[in-house]
């Protein structure tokens, strides 16, 4: 009897789950199809010939290439050189490696064209602009340095799971050199997580908005999400309509077509069963000056990508005009209290909330998947959750808009919808990873010792789980907090968010406005990540991780 009642809980959890998929995902997709083939048929000959079309498509995947081409090396060889033992605070360089992923990619284009555009910080100070910063070059620029952290993160996660510290030991003994031990060993176990980066980073330059849109646009450099934006929001013509479903069609196609087969390809080859272990840590050996190079290179990188944009950012929010040398007599916080007015505090408040809820929402949502997928039944709900991921946010924006917007277009319910759907792998991913590593044996022996489903759950399995659950959780509110794509497609009349606010602003001219505004979105993005690191590092201390516990001890009086 009880085991009937398990299964029939499982199969309820697998059609629950199922269901938000279908409301989130599937449906607006297949909606989204079926008016462009019933309203918008006739006139696709119309929309393909449209002048500057092909030109945002070839421009759009000519981008996505040249980043993850230059992207992906440069985070793999990041990487590499942490591993060294001799490289100056290393630590600290792994936490500061993913500190652009903390900058809004709005504010870190808007940071670089006051940095290195005309007029910009360095041309007042040094004499020293780059013109190419607003147009293809400077976008590209900019996407690298925010897609760097990304292959970073797949390099470090690839060799902390991956690395087989023997073979590279026994490499070392048998004469091999540096370059031949990393080219012979290290790199091809690094294989799949090096091609799971390229086909993220891929598919995410594919559907990035913020940067084309700040730094592109004025130059004249379109892609595709920035012609949809320009067709719901300023167009007209009916016809600007469907030209943006079908870029929109055309833009799910794209990345289908990448991820998928990369998807079955690199699942069964992503899968260790071996776990890392502190103790197998590559022997490096110190070689002259190479960590201190290691370190100065990551400094030049963050030093110039991200250090000097927003030193520009805070002289552009206090200085009172454009070109006015940023010296302290000419400090003023006009442009602050410009912006802190009530229409600034309602977005931050909305977009505090809207954060809040959907973090804690796919935090949920994202644990009933990763316990879902370990049965048959919920198999595929992993490979539908991650396709989401990857999907364009102009795109579900637009399939959202179709499905429920004659309900709740314009309402911040539609907004949170939306990024229910697109950020659901963030919170199923850590939390699916950290399962793998529970010894399913603990709960049952908890079960056979008497504990109550409850009891077992919060001692076994939640305490184990909640680095992974408060850093999907993390990740999920950043992410959403600083969300522009969607939100500038979706809001309405008092659903505005503090980064379309700032969006506005910016297209509007107002610069110093435009970086107060830039400065308060970073400020509040960052003030939940110093308690919450504080909390992982206390979660996953070595003294908490020996506690009793922590091993999934569990006693019954």
């Amino acid at each position: 009897m009880q085991v009937r009642v398990a299964g029939l809980g499982q199969r309820f959890g697998v059609l629950a789950v199922g269901a938000l998929v279908g409301a989130l995902v599937v449906l607006p997709i297949v909606r989204l199809g079926y008016v462009v083939w019933t309203e918008g048929a006739a006139s696709l000959d119309e929309v393909i010939a449209q002048r500057g079309l092909g030109e945002a498509v070839l421009n759009t995947v000519l981008l996505a290439g040249a980043v993850t081409l230059v992207a992906v090396p440069l985070g793999t060889l990041a990487a590499l050189g942490l591993r060294r033992a001799d490289v100056p605070g290393r630590r600290w360089w792994r936490v500061a490696m993913l500190l652009p992923v903390l900058v809004p990619q709005f504010v870190l284009g808007y940071s670089w064209t006051q940095a290195y555009g005309p007029a910009g910080f360095t041309d007042v100070t040094v004499g020293l602009p780059w013109p190419p910063v607003l147009g293809p070059w400077g976008v590209w620029v900019v996407l690298v340095v925010n897609t760097v952290p990304l292959a970073f993160l797949f390099a470090a996660v690839g060799l902390a799971t991956r690395a087989e510290p023997n073979l590279e030991r026994a490499a070392r003994a048998s004469g091999a050199r540096p370059l031949s031990m990393l080219v012979d060993v290290t790199l091809p176990l690094l294989r799949p997580s090096i091609a799971a980066a390229t086909v993220l980073s891929f598919a995410l330059t594919m559907e990035s908005f913020a940067i084309p849109q700040v730094m592109g646009t004025p130059a004249g450099f379109t892609t595709v999400t920035t012609t949809i934006y320009r067709d719901l929001s300023l167009g007209s013509d009916p016809l600007s309509f469907v030209e943006a479903l079908a870029l929109s069609l055309l833009l799910v196609g794209l990345t289908l077509l990448v991820v998928v087969p990369a998807d079955l390809w690199l699942g069964p080859r992503l899968r260790v069963t071996r776990v890392a272990d502190p103790e197998g840590a590559p022997i490096v050996a110190p070689r002259r000056a190479g960590g201190r190079w290691v370190a100065a290179g990551l400094g030049a990188y963050l030093a110039l990508g991200v250090g000097v944009p927003l030193v520009a950012l805070v002289a552009a929010s206090v200085t009172p005009a454009v070109g006015v040398s940023p010296s302290p007599q000419n400090w003023t916080l006009d442009n602050f209290r410009f912006v802190l007015n009530a229409r600034t505090l309602e977005a931050l408040g909305r977009s505090l909330t809207l954060a809040l809820i959907a973090a804690t929402l796919l935090t949920v949502l994202g644990g009933c998947v990763a316990a879902l997928e370990r049965r048959r039944a919920g198999r595929a709900m992993s490979s539908l959750v991650t396709i989401t991921l990857v999907l364009p946010g102009s795109t579900l924006a637009v399939a959202m808009l179709i499905t429920y917007g004659r309900w709740i277009g314009g309402t911040l319910t539609l907004i949170l919808l939306a990024y229910l759907a697109k950020l659901w792998a963030f919170a199923h991913r850590p939390i699916s990873g950290a399962l793998d590593r529970l010894p399913p044996g603990e709960l049952q022996a908890a079960r056979a010792s008497g504990a109550g489903p409850l009891t077992a759950v919060r001692t076994v399995t939640l305490r184990p789980l909640a680095p992974a659950l408060l850093g999907g959780w993390l990740i999920c509110f950043v992410t959403a907090l600083h969300e522009v794509t969607m939100s500038s497609l979706l809001y309405g009349p008092g659903s505005d968010t503090l980064a379309v606010v700032v969006l506005n602003t910016q297209e509007l001219g107002r610069i110093g406005p435009t970086a107060a505004l830039s400065l308060l979105l970073t400020l509040v993005m960052l003030a939940p990540v110093v308690p919450a690191w504080i909390g992982l590092r206390w979660l996953r201390s070595p003294r908490r991780l020996d506690s009793p516990t922590a091993r999934g001890v569990v006693h019954v009086g």
